[in-house]
């Protein structure tokens, strides 16, 4: 990770992105449209005031909509193979 790079939001993922973006793009698919606009509001609204904590709240809220929205993809994919294919685990 260089300082121009972070870890992706996403929970559980290693991997480094740019500073201008919260997640890889691979996680960043699975969030839903209207999240994605909210983020990218958030964050410009934050470059504009960056000491306004409002704006910092802001996008901290539209950031945990978009991890919770992965999340919430990554369940249900799992859920449906399990459905598909029966246990995961076996005793």
């Amino acid at each position: 990770m260089t300082p121009h790079t972070h870890k992706c939001c996403a929970a559980g993922c290693q991997k480094s992105v740019p500073l201008n973006m919260a997640m890889c793009m691979a996680h960043w698919r699975l969030v839903p449209a209207d999240i994605q606009r909210r983020v990218y509001t958030a964050w410009r609204a934050k470059l504009r005031r960056p000491l306004d904590l409002a704006t910092g709240a802001e996008h901290a809220d539209a950031l945990k909509a978009a991890i919770a929205a992965v999340e919430k993809k990554q369940v249900r994919k799992i859920a449906d193979k399990v459905k598909a294919e029966g246990q995961l685990f076996t005793e």
